[in-house]
């Protein structure tokens, strides 16, 4: 459901200007952009376009085009600072794709420290004009998550067990499709533009 969040969005921020992705784990969001769209990636640690910090970015004042951030905000402490950052390097008009979780489970990269509901995300993200606010998910969606074991997150269970969890979930993500409920978000999808 991501990926089709990025599908309907990103395009509100493709332009003449430089996609820059903040936070980013890999390149996998880049391909989400037409081929001749400037897109670059950036982590606080080496290994891609650009080494930023999202909470004191290097960028100047009013001179970002474009700024992405997708399931990298939970992971700062300093989370408020990083919406401040991306209001003062956006250019006036300049757009803002953020994704962020909900009802998601811990991620850790290195840390996961927070969770966003839309009221919160609302207040956070006043000085913007939100264009579009999407809950993304609902209860049938968080209910087949919890069945999801997940190698990565520390499951025990053997390739077995976690296949049988995976079909007894089928059913409730197939119900899932297409239903978002702000209520059982997993994530919110906000697409704001700076005034």
């Amino acid at each position: 459901m991501t990926d089709e969040a990025m599908r309907d969005y990103l395009p509100a921020v493709e332009g003449e200007g430089t996609i820059i992705e903040l936070g980013a784990g890999s390149d996998y969001y880049k391909k989400f952009a037409q081929q001749t769209q400037k897109y670059l990636t950036s982590n606080l640690v080496p290994g891609f376009d650009m080494q930023l910090d999202m909470t004191k970015l290097d960028i100047p004042d009013n001179s970002a085009a474009a700024l992405i951030s997708v399931f990298a905000m939970e992971h700062l402490f300093e989370y408020e600072a990083a919406i401040k950052e991306q209001y003062r390097a956006l250019v006036p008009g300049g757009r803002m794709l953020l994704i962020v979780p909900f009802m998601y489970y811990y991620h850790a990269a290195p840390d996961d420290f927070f969770r966003f509901s839309a009221s919160a995300l609302d207040r956070l993200l006043a000085p913007f004009k939100v264009l579009v606010r999407q809950p993304i998910g609902g209860r049938w969606l968080l209910f087949a998550e919890f069945l999801h074991e997940k190698k990565v997150m520390g499951s025990r269970k053997g390739f077995f067990a976690r296949l049988a969890l995976r079909c007894l979930a089928m059913p409730f993500l197939a119900k899932a499709l297409r239903q978002h409920d702000a209520r059982y978000a997993l994530c919110f999808a906000y697409l704001c533009e700076k005034k």
